[in-house]
């Protein structure tokens, strides 16, 4: 038997352990809360102007959506044109950003398949075909698993931009012919092959640079949207477009690093996730009403002439632009990629898909 004041000593002693683990615990529950409730300032850069429709439209109602809904927890700095580079997945991977969105044709070695959204497409409107686009880009969507995981990327949400059509400075386009040997400014590897198709020769040329480049007759004209022109006054240099065809359009991409994505709090994903959608909404139904907008005061206030193709000349040129997708296959093939379910995936119906 122990003597008594020996045996005092150990109970004290318990009695303090339970004390300190009792603490310990109380000190963590106050704590975990604490840490989810910690403020966060994520750096967001992108390669448009500060005022860009793909801003102001789509990533800025973005992260007010998220600012709100965390309380002003997390707020974020905003780089545009370029500020902390252009290779947008370096920059998310060294953690120089945290959010990032980028214009996938401009780095078409690391986005070879997210071309499908480039091709001519039988999508008249930025919302058809940014719903197909979203159902290969989201979690366990073919580009997803092919092309985004891969590299490590979490994809927020994308946007197609509205279709492209030829405009030209100078010469009007009434018909195929009219564009044979036409310079035409293309940037992505699919539009180089619609002008081809078309009879024309793609240039490329950075978008900051296409206005010298048409002003000075480097180039003849371009495959654009009318939303596209005024951000970089080349509603003051084109004056003609055809209209009835579909060359296609640039697929955008607004992403995290997917270890970026684990680090954030269950709740922030949370918040992320619920404003991502309504973006991705709100972007393309806005570019598909305000496309008509410019169109229409292009012509009503500047003289911009727009020849509409009868169905006949639209079957003549949607012939040509069929061939651009076997020559893409035949392009991944040559790299050791199979694009065809993607193709078909990406041409099928939304709906019933």
């Amino acid at each position: 038997m122990l003597p008594r004041s020996c045996g005092g000593r150990m109970e004290d002693q318990l009695m303090m352990r339970k004390l300190i683990a009792t603490t310990a615990l109380g000190v963590l529950a106050c704590t975990a809360p604490a840490m989810a409730q910690e403020e966060m300032t994520l750096k967001l850069a992108h390669i448009a102007p500060a005022t860009h429709y793909l801003w102001e439209q789509g990533a800025k109602p973005f992260t007010e959506a998220v600012t709100e809904s965390t309380g002003g927890r997390v707020r974020f700095d905003v780089y545009p044109a370029g500020q902390l580079g252009k290779d947008y997945i370096s920059i998310l991977n060294s953690g120089i950003a945290d959010v990032v969105f980028f214009v996938a044709n401009y780095a078409p070695d690391k986005f070879p398949l997210t071309s499908v959204v480039e091709l001519p497409s039988p999508y008249k409107t930025s919302c058809e075909a940014t719903a197909r686009f979203w159902d290969l880009a989201q979690d366990g969507g073919l580009l997803n698993e092919q092309e985004y995981k891969p590299q490590g990327i979490h994809v927020l949400f994308v946007s197609s931009l509205r279709p492209y059509t030829v405009m030209t400075t100078g010469k009007q386009v009434t018909g195929l012919g009219d564009v044979a040997g036409l310079k035409l400014r293309a940037n992505g590897a699919a539009m180089d092959k619609a002008v081809r198709a078309l009879g024309g020769v793609p240039v490329r040329v950075p978008s900051p640079e296409a206005y010298d480049a048409l002003t000075r007759g480097t180039v003849d004209g371009g495959v654009y949207s009318y939303l596209s022109l005024p951000e970089f006054k080349l509603d003051q240099v084109f004056h003609h477009a055809v209209d009835g065809v579909q060359i296609g359009s640039p697929g955008i991409v607004f992403a995290m690093s997917e270890r970026g994505w684990e680090r954030l709090p269950e709740d922030v994903k949370a918040a992320m996730t619920e404003a991502a959608l309504p973006a991705q909404e709100g972007l393309c139904a806005w570019q598909d009403a305000e496309e008509t907008k410019v169109r229409d005061r292009l012509v009503a206030e500047q003289g911009f002439t727009v020849n509409t193709l009868s169905a006949e000349e639209a079957a003549q040129w949607n012939e040509r632009l069929a061939t651009v997708a076997s020559v893409w296959l035949d392009e991944l093939k040559a790299v050791g990629k199979d694009g065809e379910a993607l193709l078909q995936a990406y041409m099928g119906d939304p709906a019933t898909n």
